[in-house]
């Protein structure tokens, strides 16, 4: 088989060399002196201090006008502020301390890549009185934002793609940024040096199908007595000789009868019958709640493909996959949202919390160009 002829140029990615500037400005006539160790913390000092604090948000300001600066902005501003670094060896002394120094410095030069202001968690003054999670590393503000003076647009974490993922503490998390009245933003690095941006909120599906509720009891009795001339088909059911069927959102139609999946035959056995809902429907019977129509995902690689209207009217909207079965590390929730995207769906892990179920959408995410 001859190889595709491909006429298109490859992204170019970002090295970052130390030693280099990666801003096209030119540098000033006078070299800019390094950071200078104080206390244990790196400082620049005056003026160049209040021009870095004042136009791009980096640096802690202290009292005498110099501005602590975390590792990952120290690189920052050795990129694209022709700052020096501290010395020769500073990043692999760094590196030795500690390793998500490589991380971060990615990630932070990533993030203000689009012109945004990145704050880290560490540098906000308490004065500000801005809520801060202890999961949340930097806050960020639109690139039109003056830091000083409004609130930010964004809470921001990252991870490596190898990584394990606490779903439940991801939920938290969210919703507690959300209570603030900003938006959740997680940047995934990987071993490439690439990172990926994602936006973490809360979904509410719900669909325009009939709930149970609104069955009459004469429709109930039509389902039971369908239902009672069931026949097993491998884990679910076959209803032949099928007249009409009331209940559009359970089974699908075929070989003049109906087939239910195991799930949708044991939920309706527990409506018609009044019985105690067992655990493993209990999502189940939440998303029938909503009056969405639940279809196999297994083609998508999650549980389900979830409709807000009936199959054939419109492409199901939703992929949920329950927590159980959800992503264990970065890199597969990555694949997973990449997948769910690529045939335009939104991808949600469905968690129980509190006696309700939560759906936390993960959606790919460009800050200030989305």
């Amino acid at each position: 088989m001859a190889r595709q002829n491909r006429k298109f140029t490859p992204r170019q990615r970002t090295t970052r060399p130390l030693g280099v500037s990666l801003t096209t400005n030119l540098p000033p006539s006078q070299a800019l002196l390094p950071p200078v160790m104080r206390d244990g913390s790196w400082f620049i000092e005056p003026p160049l201090s209040s021009r870095l604090y004042q136009k791009s948000g980096l640096g802690n300001m202290q009292s005498d006008q110099s501005i602590r600066l975390t590792s990952e902005e120290i690189l920052f501003c050795h990129w694209h502020r022709h700052v020096p670094l501290p010395s020769e060896h500073w990043f692999q002394d760094c590196v030795k301390e500690n390793p998500d120094i490589v991380a971060r410095g990615v990630v932070f030069d990533t993030a203000r890549s689009g012109g945004e202001i990145l704050i880290p968690a560490e540098n906000i003054p308490s004065k500000w009185g801005i809520e801060i999670p202890k999961a949340t590393w930097a806050l960020r503000w639109n690139r039109e934002q003056v830091f000083s003076k409004e609130h930010p647009v964004a809470h921001v974490r990252w991870a490596w793609t190898t990584d394990e993922i606490d779903w439940v503490e991801m939920l938290e998390w969210t919703n507690t940024v959300h209570s603030y009245g900003m938006v959740a933003e997680f940047f995934v690095i990987d071993e490439e040096m690439d990172v990926t941006m994602y936006l973490l909120g809360m979904a509410h599906p719900s669909g325009n199908q009939r709930l149970w509720s609104s069955f009459s009891n004469d429709e109930k009795q039509h389902l039971s007595t369908l239902w009672d001339k069931r026949i097993t088909r491998g884990t679910g059911w076959y209803i032949p000789e099928m007249s009409v069927w009331p209940c559009e959102s359970i089974g699908v139609e075929h070989l003049s009868g109906r087939h239910l999946r195991h799930e949708e035959g044991e939920w309706l056995d527990v409506m018609l019958n009044d019985l105690e809902l067992p655990s493993e429907l209990e999502l189940f019977n939440d998303l029938m709640l909503r009056g969405v129509l639940l279809r196999p995902g297994f083609k998508f690689g999650s549980r389900w493909r979830v409709y807000d209207t009936p199959v054939g009217e419109a492409h199901a909207p939703w992929l949920v996959q329950p927590v159980e079965l959800a992503p264990v590390n970065w890199e597969a929730a990555c694949l997973a949202v990449r997948l769910s995207e690529g045939v335009h769906k939104f991808w949600l892990c469905a968690l129980p919390m509190n006696r309700e179920w939560f759906y936390l959408q993960m959606q790919r995410w460009l800050p200030g160009r989305s």
